[in-house]
């Protein structure tokens, strides 16, 4: 909670107005000289101070009492914990994404409960040691995964699912069954919107299970050589920008260019946001964005050059994105050009109030953490390929999932 000054001072005049105002009547002396000592109080500064003094301790009691006196140091924290159970998350997570849901045979029923059983079990695990965490962004992140479960407990509860008072989650596994073998009722449909593909719940997973390990780690991807997590999610892209199999053979496209790009925004922009951005350390600062804005640029540059689909319109979005923050670039010697790339001015960024960057690279849902969701998820399908269930993002960055009707409007 900051204090702003001017908006002080223009309390102060509104005080002066209400005092003055209450002396216009009334007999009694000891109100009057109430007030003519507020009013002097005012007038030498020292109200002024007390109240710059109270607002500061209550400013300093509200980081004590929610455990972020220094927010940036216990956002910094490592939590080998937290980062090996998001590290499983992200795997179980993506693998329920890509299952056949259409297909309700025994054998088919049972791989979808038990891989089901694997995500809520990976989930739980990663529910509790973000409890314990100290790192505040574990905790902000976990935090969002359990609001999206829990604004669509409804759905979930009809699958066997159902939320413990720690944020754990229970599954009946026969619920599970019965609901896949549901064609009557439609609950098959609801397990295919909870976990198959883009823009479900398990896809939620996967994109929070991935900040949550850089987060909790060294800043490397979960999926990178460092995670120790091989995958089937890899590039198989071997000499340039991407390789292309057979559009009737389920087509897939991978790109490892622009996967390799992807990682780089990533990384840059998180280093961005972990900069101390402040007047005072402008060149610092103006290292990290030169080099966000180059990792921007480049991985811009690769999707535009895209066969993926997804890819592509993840890029529309990113580059949306972008857009919309026209004005508070322009403020600080960025230009967007009409291709949707980056271009700074060293010296007018240099001369800018440095609170303009931080407000578009710091915090809860700014730029830089809508910049990642997107970015993450196109190293994600520029590594797995076009095909993930056929389901595709429109250029909006809305699902394009016409089989899944009103319940994805629950899901979102």
């Amino acid at each position: 909670m900051g204090i702003n000054l001017n908006g002080l001072n223009s309390g102060m005049a509104d005080t002066y107005s209400a005092l003055l105002g209450g002396m216009g009547g009334g007999d009694d002396a000891g109100g009057m000289g109430s007030l003519l000592s507020d009013y002097a109080a005012i007038k030498n500064g020292s109200y002024g101070k007390m109240m710059k003094s109270y607002y500061a301790k209550m400013e300093k009691q509200e980081a004590e009492e929610s455990g972020k006196t220094d927010s940036k140091k216990a956002g910094k924290v490592k939590d080998n914990a937290s980062a090996s159970a998001a590290q499983s998350l992200y795997k179980s997570a993506s693998a329920l994404t890509s299952l056949n849901y259409d297909d309700r045979s025994e054998e088919n029923v049972n791989k979808i409960t038990d891989s089901v059983s694997s995500f809520i079990k990976d989930y739980n695990s990663l529910m509790k040691s973000a409890a314990k965490s100290e790192n505040t962004t574990v905790q902000k992140q976990a935090e969002s995964l359990y609001n999206s479960y829990y604004s669509n407990y409804k759905l979930f509860s009809k699958v066997g699912i159902t939320m413990n008072s720690d944020r754990t989650l229970s599954f009946d596994e026969d619920s599970m069954k019965k609901a896949l073998q549901d064609t009557e009722h439609g609950n098959g449909a609801t397990v295919k919107t909870l976990f198959g593909g883009i823009g479900s719940f398990a896809d939620k997973a996967v994109s929070k299970a991935s900040q949550i390990y850089r987060a909790a780690g060294d800043g490397e991807a979960v999926t990178s050589s460092k995670a120790k997590y091989a995958g089937g999610y890899s590039s198989t892209s071997t000499s340039g920008t991407s390789s292309t199999k057979d559009k009737d053979k389920n087509k897939t496209v991978t790109d490892s260019a622009t996967a390799s790009a992807a990682n780089s925004l990533y990384k840059s922009i998180e280093n961005l946001g972990a900069t101390n951005i402040t007047n005072s350390n402008k060149e610092n600062v103006y290292k990290a964005f030169s080099a966000f804005v180059k990792d921007y640029n480049e991985l811009i540059k690769n999707t535009d050059k895209s066969a993926n689909s997804n890819v592509v319109n993840q890029a529309s979005y990113l580059k949306s994105l972008i857009s919309s923050n026209k004005s508070a670039f322009s403020k600080m010697g960025v230009t967007v050009n009409s291709d949707k790339t980056l271009s700074v001015d060293e010296e007018k960024f240099k001369d800018a109030d440095m609170s303009g960057v931080k407000n578009l690279f710091n915090g809860t849902n700014s730029l830089a953490e809508k910049m990642t969701d997107r970015v993450n998820n196109i190293y994600r399908y520029a590594t797995q390929g076009d095909a993930l269930n056929k389901q595709t993002y429109d250029n909006n960055g809305g699902v394009n999932i016409p089989t899944m009707g009103s319940m994805v409007d629950a899901i979102l």
